[in-house]
């Protein structure tokens, strides 16, 4: 059965997962960039409250629309940008979520509301404090 709290564990956990496997942590991200339909809509104060969205500086979020029809278009008129796309394909790295058992553990945390690692999310424990005094 589908749940909401899934969805949003899932995205945390593998925001979580994908910086640690490469040892970098949320603050020393520069951009996190959200597209498609999805994205149009979410209220990044919200989800970061929710445990959605990481909880960093909120001018790091961009939202670009629906670029993978821009993106499509832009590799079927141009060489140079179908070349580029090639590359980018080329260096990635795929890793698999369901049998990777650090990220089973943060999306089982990342499920709670609030997150249960509060330290992560510095400005909704503040909200938290202000809100009970």
């Amino acid at each position: 059965m589908w749940c909401p709290y899934n969805s949003k564990g899932a995205v945390y956990a593998g925001f979580t997962v994908l910086l640690n496997q490469i040892g970098v942590s949320f603050d020393m991200i520069d951009r996190v960039i959200i597209t498609g339909g999805f994205g149009q809509f979410l209220d990044i104060d919200k989800s970061v409250t929710l445990g959605l969205l990481p909880d960093i500086d909120r001018e790091k979020f961009h939202y670009y629309g629906n670029s993978s029809i821009g993106g499509a278009y832009m590799a079927l008129l141009s060489a140079e940008h179908r070349q580029s796309a090639g590359e980018i394909c080329n260096a990635m790295t795929y890793m698999d979520f369901s049998t990777n058992t650090a990220f089973m553990d943060e999306f089982t945390s990342a499920l709670f509301l609030p997150h249960t690692n509060l330290e992560q999310f510095p400005t909704v424990s503040a909200k938290m404090r202000e809100t009970a005094n």
